[in-house]
């Protein structure tokens, strides 16, 4: 019995999503709502399968899953595009499609489903440079709260990503990589500050920028932890 708990909690979800998908065209819903609506249903019901199972990748095929998750994040962001198509409707659509396929991405990344074409370095520089690129683009726009949250998705979804590719950073460079995000983050209040006018868009960013070092230290610390035993036993 215990055996077949998580495939009918994939099952469920599964049935679910494609209930909403039915429901959004018969009743007239948009894309965004559509989209949205549908993976709130039916990611708990997979992820609850997910750790459930005891070899999920047997389950659930990586690429399968992640093709799915790259649909329905493209959809999302689509929709965002289709509902205001200007360049804040631009960053909050990034934002929606960061969302949905976020969980998708993570899942092949951990089982392995090599999907990526260009290095865990590169991917990490890249992932990087886009997310300070939304950032800018949030305080350009108008969206900082959104551009700031984007960013910081971008930027840690990437480092997080090389790190279980086996980037390693040593302790010492993590602090050194927090205490630059937080310097960067203040230059970023600081720009706020001698361009005059209200400073909240800018501190959102400046803290979104400041934030994403650290965080990556927190979520990375047991795999610093456990290169540092090994090479203890070496």
């Amino acid at each position: 019995m215990t055996r077949r708990v998580p495939e009918f909690a994939v099952v469920t979800g599964v049935f679910l999503g494609v209930s909403v998908l039915v429901s959004g065209v018969v009743l007239g819903w948009g894309l965004y709502a559509t989209t949205v609506v549908g993976a709130a249903v039916s990611y708990p019901f997979v992820a609850f399968g997910i750790v459930r199972d005891d070899d999920p990748a047997a389950t659930i095929p990586p690429r399968w899953l992640f093709a799915a998750g790259a649909l329905v994040a493209a959809a999302g962001g689509l929709g965002v595009l289709l509902d205001d198509p200007t360049p804040a409707g631009g960053v909050a659509a990034a934002l929606v499609a960061l969302v949905l396929g976020a969980p998708a991405a993570g899942y092949a990344t951990r089982f392995g489903a090599d999907l990526n074409p260009v290095s865990p370095r590169e991917t990490v520089l890249f992932g990087g440079a886009v997310g300070v690129l939304l950032v800018v683009a949030g305080l350009a726009t108008g969206a900082a709260v959104v551009g700031g949250a984007a960013g910081a998705l971008a930027g840690l979804g990437a480092a997080v990503y090389g790190t279980e590719r086996g980037i390693r950073l040593d302790a010492g460079t993590k602090r050194l990589a927090a205490a630059a995000g937080g310097v960067v983050g203040v230059g970023i209040v600081g720009v706020g500050v001698a361009r005059g006018g209200p400073l909240g868009e800018w501190l959102v960013s400046g803290m979104a920028v400041a934030i994403v070092p650290s965080l990556y230290v927190a979520l990375t610390r047991r795999s610093t932890a456990r290169s540092r035993r090994r090479r203890q036993r070496r």
